[in-house]
């Protein structure tokens, strides 16, 4: 990738690890559905004018938003919030890498027919990682079950989200899915955050906290990862799943005092491992029955 690129990505990952750490200060003020319901309000304003000039691109597919709204922005980001409530930033960050994983377990109950070998085995390497991390393993803390569990939740509903737009949103722009998307969302949190009202105004830390989720961390990020799709192609934009745990890691260790041991870093790997291995198509081996079959087809679409 161009230097150009590389630099977006880091910066991507960078904005992306951050939200953990904004999330677990803006908590200290406010309650996990208010946050999620400010986020999400304050990055549709920011996305409004984009999402306004490629409305066109939803035409027949508004009927679709609330189903991915709820499953890709207004129930994961109330979970992860009111995950954090319990766990560190940077175990949240790790933990929702994991939606590839669940998007291999979850796969047959959403008609995505069989997954391949190497799926499976992703899968219970990542799982394995999932295993050290809850453990505490190397880091001597006890880690509350229930928190981690809001988290991983989380990444299963991001899974789910996965399959909804590829199935109902394939095609449409990605500024104008992310902006209708958040609109869409903002309106289903009113309720939960109406009774999630904070007692007093957040404070300058807190409210400087929600400012950077919703402009920074969640509208100018999607922009940023829009133009990265853009540059490089979504394969290679990809890789800020893998990157952006690190930064949530980091910035808990270093900004908040979380602790670090050989079990976060063992798990951070066998969860990012599996989670590449479940993301990648299987290697098509020469002479086998799945490359002829492909071989065949080709042949056919060429005559």
């Amino acid at each position: 990738m161009p230097r150009r690129a590389w630099a977006e990505l880091l910066a991507l990952s960078a904005l992306w690890g951050s939200s953990y750490l904004f999330i677990s200060i803006a908590l200290r003020d406010v309650g996990p559905a208010f946050l999620a319901f400010v986020r999400v309000a304050g990055a549709a304003l920011v996305l409004l004018p984009l999402t306004w000039r490629r409305r066109s691109a939803l035409e027949g597919r508004w009927k679709y938003l609330p189903l991915v709204g709820l499953f890709q922005v207004a129930v994961p980001f109330v979970l992860i919030s009111a995950g954090e409530r319990h766990i560190d930033s940077g175990l949240a960050g790790t933990l929702v890498a994991t939606a590839p994983l669940w998007l291999v377990v979850l796969g047959p109950v959403m008609a995505l027919g069989r997954p391949s070998v190497q799926a499976l085995v992703g899968t219970l390497v990542g799982l394995v990682g999932v295993a050290l991390l809850l453990g505490g393993i190397g880091t001597g803390a006890s880690v509350d079950l229930g928190g981690a569990g809001m988290v991983v939740a989380a990444a299963m509903s991001y899974a789910v989200a996965l399959t909804l737009v590829r199935r109902f949103m394939h095609g449409v722009h990605a500024t104008a899915l992310t902006g209708a998307t958040m609109g869409t969302a903002a309106l289903l949190l009113v309720p939960p955050a109406a009774l999630d009202l904070p007692a007093r105004a957040p404070g300058w830390t807190a409210g400087g906290a929600l400012l950077a989720l919703a402009v920074a961390c969640t509208a100018g990020a999607f922009v940023l990862f829009n133009r990265l799709i853009a540059e490089v192609g979504p394969q290679r934009a990809s890789l800020v799943a893998y990157l952006t745990p690190v930064f949530a890691i980091g910035y808990g260790a270093a900004l908040l005092d979380e602790p670090l041991g050989i079990g976060t870093f063992a798990g951070l790997a066998l969860i990012l491992g599996g989670s590449w291995a479940c993301s990648r198509p299987p290697r098509i081996i020469p002479g086998s029955g799945e490359h002829e079959g492909r071989v065949r087809a080709s042949k056919l679409k060429a005559g």
